[in-house]
Formats: C-alpha cells, structure tokens, sequence
C-alpha cells in the first residue's frame, strides 16, 4: 500500500464520483453531467477514507520522503501556479482538506454548487501523479485535531476579526512545528502582495522564536517566489507540466536551501532587491551561456555542416533578435548532433541558477 494512501484515495473518489476526465494531459469536468446520487456516492465514499485520515497528519510528523514540506494557505484562483511556486520552495506540498469538512459535511447536498465542487476537484485530481509520489497531500483541519489551533485561532478572534483567509493562516501555523511545514501562499495581486506583507505575515508571531523565522521564510518566499514566475521573461515556466516541472527541482541537490535563503535575505524589507538581483544573475548567467554556444557552432565546421545552411541563417537571427532565455532552446532545436554535444553542459556550481535555466529551457 502506498504510505500516502489516504489522499490518493481521496482524490480517487472525487475524480470517479464527479466523473472528472483527463484527456491529454487536461483535466474536464461536466456539470451536467452530476446527479444528487453523485454526491451521495461521493461523501459516503470519503466517509470511509476519512477514518485513515490520521495517516496523512503521521507523514508530515514523521518527514516521510521528504526533504522540505510546504503547506498551502489562503483563498487561491490559480492552483497551477500555487503549486509551481510551492515546488520551488520544496518537494512536498500540503493542503487542508476543504470539500469534505467544509462542503459535504457541511450543506445539504441539493444546496451545493456543483460548478465550485467540480472546479476544486479539478485542481485536485491534477495532482493525482503528485500524491502517488507522496509529493502532494491533504490532511484533516488542524483546527479539530491539534490544541494549538483552537488556542491560537481564539486567542487572536480576540484581537481582530476572524476572515476564512486568515483560519487558514492561523491552521498553517499552529502546525508549523509539529507537522514541519513552511506556510506558504501566493498573492495574486499587488494590492494582496502589500495587505500579506504588511499584515498577515506579522501573524507569524504567536508561534515561538525559531518556529516564527521558520514560517516567516515560508510565507515571504512564496510571495517572492510568485513575483519570480510572473516575470516577463520566466513566464514560459508556467507552460511545463508539474510532474516534469518537480523532476527538474529534485534532481539539483542543495537547491530548496539555496533559494530560500538567496530570496528572503533581509527580509520582507530587501525583497525587491532580492528579486531584480537574482532575475539579472539568472539571465546574464543564460546570456553568457548562449555566447558560449554560438562561439563553439562556429568553430566546429562539422556541426555546422550538420545543421545546414537554413539552419545557421535561422541561428544567425536569433541571436541578433531573439530575448537570451529564448535561444539555447532554440539552437538546440535545430540539430540531434547539436544537442549531444551541449546536453551535458550545465552551468556548474550554482544550484538556483541550474534549475531556473533548465526550467526556462522548457
């Protein structure tokens, strides 16, 4: 049995009982298609997988096949994009399960909106191949298993008023150190990015001295992290699957630590500089790269002669008009025997610098 098994089979139920298809790598739902017995079906059938729920909490208490555990908070539109920046941060992602507690368990059936269920439950069978690899998993609200979040949730209800956004935070939270999670969420808006910066993030300070920074990271990285992917030049790594996209993080050792502490040195303060430091390094470093290459195609007549004459034209122009995250995936478009020759060459000893240029390559 594999260990994440409850979450498997929980998002086995819901892709079977709201008759979610994957076709092509896309992931289709059909309101129309759902009846009230769908929904029967479904909440009986997660019924039964909520009693090994308790499995999910023991892989994050435990670390089970992982290196850096992320959890997932807030109201989120774009789940692709609040993935690819929680895998930036680390190789597992955790969310606090929403459709049982807060939905079946929740309203009357006939009172559900089936295209709200349906669009959460798209977004979780998307990471179907994720939870298999343990990469991806749903636990149970904290708020009724763990203490700490009652206590901390009615200590700051106390203080200011209480939004579904900011249980989220405080659940997130209270978990922090016993389940060794970095929170983490993504803004979506400038206006989000400045109201998280300058005051949800101060929540981070109910939790003692080490849990604090050890939140306080995971929150400000993955807002940085979200200000990264949406940079004209990278947005192209919004285009790769998730499964080939973590496949490229994992296979650079030291990458999570490095990264995380290149983008919140200084903290929330210094985070545009950060930022605009790392973009220019990352492209220079690519620039220079695409230098190199183009050099060497002109100095080896026999690769040339093996792209041809439209090829090198072609090459020529890219190089004079192209952006410099464009043309190495390009120029090694043109050519298997190019290819062979430059697919083992990395750009050595910076980790951060490796994985976003291979991410951009894609």
């Amino acid at each position: 049995m594999n260990y994440n098994h409850f979450t498997i089979n929980y998002i086995s139920a819901i892709k079977k009982n709201l008759k979610i298809e994957i076709v092509n790598g896309e992931v289709l739902f059909f309101p129309d298609y759902i009846l009230i017995e769908d929904l029967e079906n479904l909440k009986s059938e997660l019924q039964e997988t909520w009693k090994h729920s308790e499995s999910s909490i023991t892989i994050l208490k435990e670390k089970v096949d992982a290196k850096i555990q992320l959890g997932l908070f807030g109201l989120i539109n774009d789940f692709d994009l609040a993935l690819k920046t929680g895998y930036l941060l680390g190789d597992r992602v955790v969310v606090i399960d929403y459709i049982f507690e807060r939905i079946l368990n929740k309203k009357s059936l006939e009172k559900i909106n089936i295209s709200v269920l349906g669009s959460l439950g798209v977004n979780l069978v998307s990471t179907l191949e994720l939870a298999e690899k343990g990469r991806f998993v749903i636990i149970p609200s904290p708020f009724g298993w763990n203490s700490d979040s009652k206590k901390i949730i009615a200590e700051t209800s106390e203080k200011t008023t209480m939004t579904v956004e900011l249980m989220s935070l405080l659940n997130m939270l209270s978990i922090t150190k016993i389940c060794q999670i970095h929170p983490y969420t993504i803004a979506e808006s400038s206006e989000n990015y400045d109201r998280i910066i300058s005051s949800q993030i101060s929540y981070t300070d109910a939790l003692d001295k080490s849990t604090e920074e050890y939140a306080y990271q995971g929150i400000l990285g993955g807002l940085l992290t979200e200000k990264i992917i949406n940079e004209v030049e990278f947005q192209s790594i919004l285009r790769i699957p998730l499964n080939e996209y973590l496949k490229v993080i994992e296979l650079q050792q030291n990458f999570y630590n490095e990264y995380l502490k290149k983008i919140t040195f200084g903290g929330a303060i210094n985070a545009e500089n950060n930022i605009e430091e790392l973009k220019n390094e990352i492209l220079n470093l690519i620039n220079e790269r695409n230098k190199n290459i183009y050099q060497k195609l002109l100095e080896n007549t026999g690769m040339i002669a093996g792209i041809g004459g439209g090829g090198i034209a072609l090459l020529g122009t890219m190089v004079l008009v192209s952006a410099p995250v464009t043309i190495t995936g390009a120029v090694l478009g043109l050519s298997g025997t190019l290819l062979s020759q430059f697919k083992s060459k990395e750009l050595v000893g910076n980790p951060v610098i490796n994985v976003f240029s291979k991410l951009i390559k894609k």
